[in-house]
């Protein structure tokens, strides 16, 4: 009988997962395998039960915010942000406390130097290093 509850659990947690997507349920799938285990071998309920619970926790308590890190890192990254490490002509010069331009898929955008106290000259080809607000952080190549 308890081989099939667990099963169940087990069911219910990926189907829960599968609908929700936001990592909730899914660290029961690991403590109700466990338990299904432990009640498959023919151990007593308070083995299997305790063991679902510690399984389930400690899956949750490792890897939960890993999991989260990584599914957030991909979905942080805006527009912007994609031209970092790409190369640019420089189309005003960039002076001591003057910012410069460059043009970025059509759209010209403030360009200043790593250092402030460099100077590019316009037509220069420079890296995007960052983005600080509205203007991009660059470097010549």
């Amino acid at each position: 009988m308890w081989l099939y509850i667990w099963l169940a659990v087990t069911a219910a947690a990926l189907i829960i997962e599968f609908i929700t997507s936001e990592m909730v349920s899914v660290w029961f799938v690991g403590g109700g395998l466990i338990a299904m285990l432990l009640a498959g071998i023919g151990l007593n309920w308070y083995f299997h039960v305790p063991a679902f619970i510690v399984v389930s926790f400690a899956l949750m308590l490792c890897f939960r915010r890993l999991v989260m890190q990584k599914l957030n890192k991909a979905a942080e990254k805006t527009n912007a942000e994609t031209v970092i490490g790409k190369e640019f002509e420089l189309l005003s010069d960039i002076k001591f406390n003057e910012a410069g331009s460059i043009k970025v898929n059509g759209v010209v955008w403030t360009a200043i130097a790593e250092d402030e106290h460099t100077e590019i000259p316009a037509g220069k080809i420079v890296v995007v290093l960052k983005i600080e607000g509205n203007k991009y952080i660059v470097k010549e190549k």
